[in-house]
């Protein structure tokens, strides 16, 4: 329930506490498509007044994570496939990037990282935990896009995955062949410690559309079901 995961929200830049504290709940799945929203009873839960709470839901609304009917309902929006459509391309293409700018800074403690990382990632999806499943596929990808120190791109990529992670949690929780995404990383971090840069980026780039082709087919395997 959600009540369980309520913390009451501190005074300071509490329009932002209470903004972020949604959307987290909502990207996580703590509160799913469908989902009704109240701002009197989650200004109750976050302990604010019902000002942030209508504040933060026009702001999320705008993101697409929810949707409402004037003087009728608010409710968290499903998954949209479409966007998935939409991020993927320019997320690979970026990522790609990133490794052209890390290259230079990719040392055996990042490759030792990574192998930690992924190692935490296959536990997760052993274990049938999305949530902790996605959380370290986003750590793994992360470290090379942090080490490509280009602040520009880091923002970019950070706010189009955020878009995308209710989406990720989905592909992670329970898919057939989500267990390959450890397997291609595998090949990026050998790509790494051999320092053929071109290939990690080739890599990166067919772990992403792997990973998106695999939850389409699982999408479609379902629906003739």
């Amino acid at each position: 329930m959600l009540v369980e995961h309520a913390k009451k929200v501190k005074r300071s830049s509490i329009r932002e506490q209470v903004y972020h504290q949604i959307q987290e709940w909502i990207i996580s799945g703590v509160l799913k498509p469908g989902d009704r929203l109240k701002d009197q009873d989650l200004a109750e839960l976050l302990g604010a007044s019902r000002t942030p709470i209508r504040e933060a839901l026009l702001r999320l609304e705008e993101e697409g994570m929810i949707q409402s009917k004037a003087n009728s309902w608010t409710q968290v929006a499903p998954v949209d496939i479409n966007q998935a459509h939409r991020l993927y391309p320019i997320i690979w293409t970026l990522e790609k990037l990133a490794v052209s700018f890390a290259k230079e800074n990719i040392e055996t403690v990042h490759i030792k990282e990574l192998e930690a990382i992924n190692e935490e990632l296959d536990r997760a999806l052993q274990q049938g935990d999305a949530l902790g499943a996605q959380h370290h596929d986003a750590r793994f990808h992360q470290v090379i896009i942090h080490l490509s120190e280009n602040e520009e791109l880091i923002h970019v990529l950070d706010g189009l995955k955020k878009k995308l992670r209710r989406y990720e949690i989905t592909y992670f929780n329970g898919i057939s062949g989500a267990e390959q995404s450890v397997e291609e990383h595998k090949k990026i971090i050998l790509s790494l410690k051999e320092k053929n840069f071109e290939a990690a980026a080739d890599q990166i780039e067919a772990n992403w559309q792997e990973s998106f082709q695999r939850r389409l087919s699982n999408m479609e395997s379902e629906s003739r079901n």
